[in-house]
Order: structure tokens, then C-alpha cells, then sequence
């Protein structure tokens, strides 16, 4: 009987991960901030342990989405790099910054933060018009042209400097909040001007190496709950997978007001407990 019910909820606990991770691999968000609320609302985590054990899930969950984002051929390597290298001292300090955090400072922390960006995402429009973009002649300005695997092709241009600033702040909320980054990532990078199939795709692959960063050090910490944990990552490896084919078959538009929709929901639940 009580072996039985252990295996039932190893189950649940992997199709919760298929979910999160079809759901964060989508909008590019690795999944955490749809998690994180479970973790602290059903399964009564503390924000510590809630944080530790998220940021195990969403890396898994990364790297999958990742792969096929690679095979789509929509992540930008050379922007990845930088924004990935200033994500990793904010990261270590996120890490360690959470343990002091208190249950209700976290959840209004983590709502207002989720409902300025839903907002900001939902009414943002990104220019990408080609003469514009050639026009820019600003320091630290770059632009990219990107042909992805089925022949769309996406001319962009953004501030490299202010991303790798944006990046440093990312790395630190990241890991000190459990939820990867991306959540913050993609819509910053479709305000610096990234289109959203190539935010989403660049922000998983960024997420790789924040989350590994992030989760190593919450686990110094103990803030890693292991046997939930391992579970959730079974689950968002498969709904990875499923989240990058849905992905292509959406316009960026669709992308964006789902993000924002999904952001609202879950700062709106936060600020009512």
C-alpha cells in the first residue's frame, strides 16, 4: 500500500514535469514559475528548498529544449555566450541571497516582478524593420541575421552591453528565486529587440548554464529536495521536446501573449495568499 502510493506520486510528480516543462520550454522560461508557486502552495516547500529544487528541474528541462532548439536552428551562439558568462556571478550571489529570504517577502518579490513583465510583454511591440536596423550606428549596438532550419529568417539588432548588464541582474533573480531566468530573460530580450522564436530559443540554451551554475550552489546550500526533484526532471525532458515542436508551429506574437497571460496568472495567486 504505501509502496504503491510512493510510486503513484513519483508519477504525478513526473507528469507535473512534463507539463512544466512543455509549458517553459514554449516561452523559452524553463518552467520554474509555473513550479515554484506549486512547490510553496501544494507541497508547503519552504522558499528555500522550493528555489533549490525548481532550479534542478528547470536545468534538465534547458538542456532538452536546448537540443532541439539547436536542431531548429534558432539560437543565437554568439549573443548565448556573453549574456551566459555575466549570468554566472549574479547566479552564485542569487544562491546565497535566498536563505534570506522570508515566505511572504518572497512571494511579493516574485509577483511584482512576474506582473511588471507580464504587462510590459503583453503590450510591447518589437521593431525589426530591416532600414532601421541599419541605421543604428550606436556603441555596443550588433546586429544578427539568423536562416533557421525550416528557411524563416530573422534580421535583428540590440544594445550587446546593456543585454550583458540586463544578463548580471538575471543571473542573481535566477537563482535566488528558483525560476531559471528565462521567465525575466525572454521578454528583456524582445524589448532589446530580439524576435520572440529566437529570445525564446537563445534564452533555453543561456538557461543551461545559469541553472547548472544556480543548482550547484543551492545544493551546497541543502536547498535540494531530491527524490521530488529528479522526478520533475524526467518529466520536463520529455515535455521539453513536445514544447520546441509546438514552438515552431506558433507565430512569435501568439509566444509573447501567452507569456504574459501565464505571468499575470501566477503573480495574481501569489499576492492573494
Amino acid at each position: 500500500m504505501g509502496a504503491g502510493v510512493e510510486i503513484m506520486e513519483h508519477l504525478l510528480n513526473v507528469i507535473i514535469g512534463i507539463f512544466v516543462g512543455m509549458i517553459g520550454t514554449l516561452i523559452g522560461a524553463g518552467g520554474g514559475f509555473i513550479l515554484i508557486p506549486y512547490l510553496i502552495l501544494v507541497a508547503k516547500f519552504s522558499p528555500q528548498t522550493a528555489a533549490g529544487t525548481s532550479l534542478f528541474m528547470v536545468f534538465f528541462n534547458a538542456l532538452s529544449g536546448s537540443i532541439a532548439y539547436i536542431r531548429q536552428k534558432r539560437v543565437d551562439f554568439r549573443t548565448a555566450f556573453y549574456f551566459a558568462l555575466a549570468t554566472i556571478p549574479g547566479a552564485i550571489l542569487g544562491a546565497y541571497l535566498n536563505s534570506f529570504l522570508h515566505s511572504r517577502l518572497f512571494n511579493v518579490l516574485f509577483a511584482l516582478l512576474l506582473l511588471f513583465l507580464a504587462v510590459r510583454t503583453f503590450f510591447h511591440k518589437t521593431n525589426n524593420d530591416k532600414k532601421e536596423i541599419q541605421e543604428k550606428k550606436i556603441p555596443g549596438q550588433e546586429t544578427r541575421e539568423i536562416i533557421d532550419a525550416e528557411g524563416n529568417k530573422y534580421e535583428y539588432s540590440f544594445n550587446l552591453w546593456l543585454g550583458i548588464g540586463i544578463s548580471l541582474g538575471v543571473g542573481v533573480i535566477s537563482s535566488l528565486l528558483g525560476i531559471g531566468g528565462g521567465i525575466v530573460h525572454v521578454p528583456l530580450m524582445g524589448f532589446l529587440g530580439f524576435p520572440m522564436h529566437i529570445a525564446t530559443a537563445t534564452s533555453h540554451f543561456i538557461l543551461v548554464i545559469t541553472s547548472l551554475i544556480g543548482v550547484i550552489s543551492h545544493i551546497a546550500y541543502g536547498h535540494v529536495v531530491f527524490p521530488k526533484a529528479i522526478a520533475y526532471a524526467i518529466g520536463a525532458i520529455i515535455g521539453a521536446q513536445i514544447g520546441a515542436r509546438i514552438s515552431a508551429k506558433i507565430s512569435g506574437s501568439t509566444i509573447k501573449k501567452g507569456l504574459a497571460i501565464a505571468l499575470a496568472l501566477v503573480a495574481v495567486r501569489l499576492l492573494t495568499l
